[in-house]
Formats: C-alpha cells, structure tokens, sequence
C-alpha cells in the first residue's frame, strides 16, 4: 500500500542510519582477508552479506523517505520505491538497473539463500556500495520540504 509523507527529521534520521551503514560495509570490505583461515575468512564474508542486508534495507527506505517529502503516495517495497524513483528523476535508467541488481542480491543471500550465489554477491558489493553511497550523497535528505 501507499505511503504519503516523511517529515525533515525522519529523512535526516534514516540518511545518518543509512550513511553510517555504509560507512560499516565500506570498512568491512576494506579488510584483506588472503592471510587468515577459512573459517574466518567464511565469518568475514557472513559479515559483509549481512552488513549488506543492512544497507539495502536502509537504502530503499531512505530513497522512499525522501520521494515522500514530495507529498505523494510512495510504494512501500523495494521494488516499487526504485520504480518509481525512476518515474520522477530520481534516479537514472542505469541506477535504477543497478538498484534492482541490488533486491536480487539481497533476495537470493536473505530470504532464498542459495549458497552458490554467495561468491558472486560478495564480487557485486563494491558496485553496490558505490550506487548506494552516490543516490545517498545526491538526495536531499538536508532540505526542508
């Protein structure tokens, strides 16, 4: 269903939630991990999946946040928020592509987990990190509206 309205306070909240969820994948998959054994190295990658989940959750509800200060109803899915994210500029045709990327990974690691996908979301991070880290930089979660 629908959703209308998020305050100024609500878009800075969830951009800080958000920018420090990326700060924390940015960190995470900064470490170089060659030296250590597979079990940690196992640990490392569970955590950055997971650090991941987090920051596609807090990314798609941002990018809603901020399309509610529009004053019009908004999707209240992933999906949904991303398209119509595209309808009004908010996004680029390839960002939206990209974006959508993003739900599919997080869909396979979360809520189907297929552990032969893992390897290939974990080489997708980085571009993942990257979009999420440029919509949350150009969106206008600092502007009363």
């Amino acid at each position: 269903m629908p959703t209308r309205g998020a305050s100024y306070g609500e878009r800075r909240t969830r951009a800080g939630q958000l920018q420090r969820a990326l700060n924390g994948l940015a960190e995470v998959l900064a470490l170089e991990i060659e030296g250590y054994s597979a079990a940690v190295r196992d640990a490392i990658e569970n955590g950055r999946i997971q650090k991941f989940e987090y920051c596609a959750e807090l990314f798609w509800k941002y990018v809603r946040s901020c399309l509610q200060s529009e004053g019009k109803d908004v999707p209240n899915s992933p999906r949904g928020t991303l398209k119509e994210s595209l309808a009004r500029g908010f996004l680029r045709e390839a960002e939206y592509a990209a974006g959508m990327q993003i739900y599919e990974d997080r869909n396979a690691c979360s809520h189907i987990y297929r552990q032969e996908i893992i390897p290939l979301v974990l080489g997708r991070l980085p571009a993942h990190l990257t979009l999420m880290q440029a919509i949350r930089a150009r969106l206008p979660a600092n502007e009363q509206g």
